[in-house]
């Protein structure tokens, strides 16, 4: 699990942060193995704001809080994730029970679930093939600038990353292209 510390205004404590890895590991017993982890805190006029962020091979979780302690600001958004894990395994469990009364393939019901598959090459270009698609949830909450996308995009290992781009405001992709470099889409909505 990679965790990054942000703290602007604001020393974090050696303590404070075995704090937080103690319940983001209890919380990787719920949500799944944690791919990536950011916590920004910020000390403002007479209060700590705290940002929480994780991305899971499944799911993305997001919490804030602010306190005027800021142990009790990190308690509360751990809380807050902690709760969010639960409901979406709880969904999980949910869907896959009515997928089972229904009759409905479990194949079909987990799509998100799924292991990630590695495209194989095309034996006849000519000949249409059916895809096998993968529903990816490989984007960031918070507006990311380009370098930073590309950096989350090698991380990942998947072929493309969206994003909202911190310069424009707008949504963005970067992804593999074919000659092996990397490409950036930013419509114009």
């Amino acid at each position: 699990m990679s965790i990054n510390f942000v703290h602007r205004n604001v020393k974090m404590p050696g303590a404070l942060k075995a704090f937080v890895e103690q319940h983001l590991a209890d919380i990787e017993k719920i949500a799944g193995e944690i791919i990536d982890a950011e916590v920004i805190i910020n000390e403002e006029k007479l209060s700590f704001k705290v940002e929480l962020s994780l991305k899971t091979r499944l799911d993305s979780f997001h919490a804030e809080n602010r306190d005027k302690i800021l142990k009790q600001a990190l308690r509360g958004a751990l809380a807050t994730l902690r709760a969010q894990a639960k409901r979406s395994k709880e969904k999980i469990k949910e869907s896959k029970k009515r997928a089972g009364a229904k009759g409905i393939s479990m194949a079909t019901v987990g799509i998100a679930a799924a292991p990630r598959r590695e495209r194989a090459p095309r034996a006849d270009a000519g000949e249409p093939r059916e895809e096998a698609i993968v529903i990816s949830d490989n984007y960031s909450r918070k507006p990311l600038t380009v370098e930073e996308a590309v950096f989350y995009l090698g991380e990942s290992g998947e072929t493309g990353y969206m994003f909202v781009n911190s310069e424009t405001n707008r949504l963005a992709a970067v992804f593999r292209n074919a000659q092996g470099g990397i490409s950036l889409i930013e419509p114009n909505l």
